[in-house]
């Protein structure tokens, strides 16, 4: 039986074009709600970034944002991590140090970059974030820091990421999120965290949940679901771990499965 259904967002929901088809979605959503089940946005994108993609349900529906760092349900914040700052300085200290990597500090206020970063970089923030500042320096944040999204040479990724979960094991874990992209998260808070903090809420086994992903930071949760989808332009290791294999996210193969699974 479903009960919840939980999709990620970019490379999966989205189009390239980081579009949806709304009235495909709203076709969709009627059928969830018909049913009783609970939607829920699960991405490592910027929470206020995620509402502005459902802005007139966003207080209706579930968000594991930031790779499940921070979950609400209907505008109530379920929980939210934090890095201790003498942590944050260690982690920026040595991402500064590799070379061709830029980088976001994510914070429950807002996304920080630094002044320094290429223009190209700083202009592209709007994709993925709707709330950001640019600072001088990280050193004076007064805001909730649990999160470093980094853009990296994509040949050097694993490379990087092994490095930086080795160096920082118990504080931080790397986790490649695609095409160079890695999120550096806290170790434990990843989207099957946030998943089982809603589940919990609304009683609701993890049999009942369907999930759909493209990922590797997707694969806790398609550990954790009865039922996962991984996207046809998804790595092979990401459709190996899934129960099942759709169309791709141009496609709109989620909202077209989700409402063969709902009619």
């Amino acid at each position: 039986m479903i009960r919840a259904i939980a999709t990620d967002i970019d490379g999966t929901f989205l189009t390239t074009n980081r579009t949806y088809d709304h009235r495909l979605f709203n076709t969709a959503f009627q059928l969830m709600q018909q049913r009783n089940v609970k939607f829920i946005v699960a991405s490592g994108d910027q929470y206020y970034f995620l509402r502005s993609l459902f802005p007139d349900i966003a207080n209706q529906i579930a968000f594991v944002a930031e790779n499940g760092v921070l979950t609400v349900d209907q505008g109530e914040e379920i929980a939210c991590g934090q890095l201790k700052m003498n942590d944050v300085e260690d982690i920026i200290a040595y991402i500064d140090a590799i070379p061709d990597t830029y980088y976001v500090v994510c914070g429950r206020q807002f996304a920080y970059v630094k002044d320094t970063m290429p223009e190209k970089f700083k202009q592209g923030l709007h994709r993925f974030y709707t709330r950001t500042k640019v600072v001088k320096d990280f050193s004076s944040l007064n805001d909730k820091i649990f999160k470093f999204a980094l853009v990296v040479p994509p040949a050097n990724m694993r490379t990087i990421a092994h490095n930086i979960n080795t160096r920082f094991a118990g504080i931080i874990r790397a986790t490649a999120s695609g095409n160079g992209a890695i999120d550096l998260i806290i170790p434990e808070m990843d989207k099957s965290y946030g998943l089982k903090k809603l589940l919990n809420r609304w009683q609701i086994s993890p049999t009942d949940l369907v999930v759909f992903g493209d990922g590797e930071n997707d694969l806790e949760m398609f550990d954790l679901a009865g039922t996962s989808y991984a996207m046809e332009n998804a790595p092979t290791n990401v459709k190996k771990a899934a129960t099942h294999i759709i169309g791709t996210n141009d496609d709109q193969a989620v909202l077209h499965e989700i409402n063969r699974l709902l009619n």
